[in-house]
């Protein structure tokens, strides 16, 4: 069997978005021919955990770990004191003149000298230790997972010295990402990202991106053709579960609500069909699961909503499975950033396979709208957009009351792991054919 090097950072136990990607492929390579190594940091700085995850792990997988330097954690002791919160979601939550001056000088330090992320001092020990390693044992290919995109660099470095084919696996762009904006980056530093992502578009052999819009932001920025591999749904979770429908019409979103998908203008439209409609007053219940931003929690509020919000605080990925598959409607909002148009967040295909109503808010050309339109998967309101959100909420509230709320979605299961792994073993194959 052909062995594959994956590099990633992400790796039960932690939990949120960030890990299911490749532990779905891990499960299912074997039977398309591949035997996954993974190379994961043996002490990393999670913003989430998820214990149970290990439980998902193949038996006999091959883990390499190496003790990983992390200057976010000094940063943080500094800018946030005793509430400091991890990674991004701080990052979301505190912004320009909201934070103070010690945390402005610590966006700007980790903006301008970890690049490109604050995994940066782990490329050169990574190099070291997985040379030693492959020099004793043959490995076929080597995947590189970013974000982080520190890890592209490692992989980098390991193709050129040993020349072992390279796949760059893109989960987000790199200097497209609008949290980049948040960091008070100089000329210099924007530069340098541009440099070291020209680096690695060009020279893997290899480019994989999760949806259209970066697939056209490469083809343009850099002449480099890339493969569409998007994130799914693990199948086999899917058709273990088994949940009677919610009573209330429950509006739910799974997983971190940030700043930028503060939704105040479904918030607005909720609030005006309390206060017109008994029924939907008497029968509304809005349930959010997961880490919820001071923001999104505090627009509620002010919209009225309190009394019909049920807050459930992170729970493990496998929990939430008996709410995705009972609500009656699952939110999607997609960031209001600039480049909201490829927002494609692996929460979709976990939307998607539990097959009730999808409500997007966000742009509704854009890649995840394209998916929910083609595989009739749910609704698609623009931002700000109140009349068509008004009408949307309410049809999904008459097909409710008639007990009727269903969807008739097609062709979800391409997004299945068991799919989407046999299109990256048939990558693994053509790249290794030309060698």
């Amino acid at each position: 069997m052909k062995k594959v090097l994956i590099i990633t950072y992400y790796w039960p136990p932690s939990g949120g978005a960030g890990v299911q990607r490749w532990l779905r492929f891990v499960k299912h390579l074997r039977e398309n021919g591949y035997e996954p190594i993974i190379y994961t940091a043996d002490n990393p700085n999670y913003a989430l955990y998820d214990e149970k995850l290990l439980s998902q792990v193949p038996e006999g997988i091959r883990i390499l770990k190496t003790k990983i330097k992390e200057p976010n954690n000094l940063l943080s002791k500094f800018s946030f004191g005793k509430k400091k919160e991890k990674g991004l979601y701080n990052t979301q939550q505190q912004k320009g003149n909201k934070r103070s001056f010690i945390q402005k000088v610590s966006w700007f330090v980790r903006g301008n000298f970890f690049i490109p992320d604050a995994r940066f001092l782990w490329i050169k020990p990574s190099v070291k230790y997985l040379t030693q390693f492959l020099e004793k044992e043959k490995v076929d290919i080597i995947i590189s997972s970013g974000p982080p995109h520190s890890l592209h660099l490692i992989a980098k470095k390991l193709n050129e010295k040993l020349d072992i084919p390279w796949i760059a696996d893109f989960r987000d762009p790199w200097t497209s990402m609008d949290y980049l904006d948040e960091m008070y980056l100089t000329k210099w530093a924007r530069k340098k990202h541009a440099r070291l992502e020209k680096s690695i578009i060009t020279a893997a052999n290899e480019v994989v991106v999760v949806g259209n819009t970066m697939y056209n932001e490469y083809l343009e920025n850099y002449n480099r053709k890339t493969k569409i591999i998007y994130n799914g749904f693990d199948a086999k979770i899917s058709q273990d579960v088994e949940v009677d429908l919610d009573g209330n019409f429950t509006i739910v979103h799974i997983g971190s609500f940030l700043k930028n998908r503060n939704c105040n203008d479904l918030w607005k439209v909720l609030a005006k069909l309390t206060q017109e409609n008994e029924n939907f007053r008497n029968q509304l219940e809005i349930r959010l699961i997961g880490n919820v931003a001071p923001v999104v929690l505090e627009s509620i509020e002010a919209n009225g909503l309190n009394q019909y919000l049920h807050k459930i605080a992170y729970i493990p990925f496998e929990e939430t499975q008996k709410y995705l598959h009972s609500a009656q409607v699952l939110l999607l909002p997609i960031d209001r950033i600039p480049n909201a148009d490829f927002v494609l967040t692996g929460k979709l295909f976990e939307y998607m396979k539990s097959k009730r109503p999808i409500l997007l808010i966000g742009p509704s050309k854009g890649d995840a709208a394209d998916i929910i339109s083609s595989c009739n998967a749910g609704y698609c309101c623009d931002f700000d957009n109140e009349e068509s959100i008004k009408e949307t909420v309410l049809q999904l509230f008459e097909k409710f009351s008639k007990n009727e709320n269903n969807i008739d979605s097609k062709n979800v299961e391409q997004f299945s792991g068991v799919e989407l792994t046999k299109e990256m073993a048939k990558l693994f194959d053509a790249n290794l054919k030309k060698i």
